[in-house]
């Protein structure tokens, strides 16, 4: 049995040693499991393209009681395939800042495509801004993975 205390009452070296081993490879553990699987991102990506859709198709308020079913159904889903819970878009600095920038693209994809369409009469253009919305998505969604997973590695 290894000694994990001097007789003073403090970790030795070697005890300490190996305590920061298992903060580590719990670390790596957590980093390993924390990344969505494809689907969650797509299906965010492809919900919120369909949203956008909608509103070209003038049906969006059939489409937001959708969008939320389906937004908590692939947070439940992600929560059990993973076994991680986190807040995703929120977790680290970095994640907040690609995030922020995020939610900016949104808008103004979203005001561009409403202007063009009901506006100026380009018909689809709040479809097509959807599209544009739902690959920025899937790329934020799998960046802040990449993100969390490093953030956690390094122990912040």
């Amino acid at each position: 049995m290894e000694t994990i205390a001097d007789n003073s009452g403090r970790p030795t070296p070697d005890s300490a040693r190996s305590a920061l081993d298992v903060v580590a490879a719990s670390r790596a553990r957590a980093a390993a499991r924390i990344g969505a699987p494809w689907w969650y991102h797509v299906g965010l990506g492809a919900t919120l393209a369909l949203v956008f859709l909608a509103m070209s198709l003038r049906v969006a308020s059939s489409a937001g009681a959708v969008l939320v079913v389906v937004v908590l159904g692939l947070g439940c889903a992600v929560r059990r395939a993973t076994g991680v819970s986190y807040e995703r878009y929120t977790s680290t600095p970095g994640a907040i800042k690609a995030y922020g920038g995020y939610v900016l693209a949104i808008v103004l994809l979203a005001a561009a495509g409403m202007y063009l369409e009901w506006g100026a009469g380009v018909r689809w253009a709040i479809a097509v801004a959807g599209g544009g919305v739902g690959v920025l998505t899937v790329v934020l969604g799998h960046r802040v993975d990449a993100v969390a997973r490093r953030a956690i590695r390094a122990g912040r």
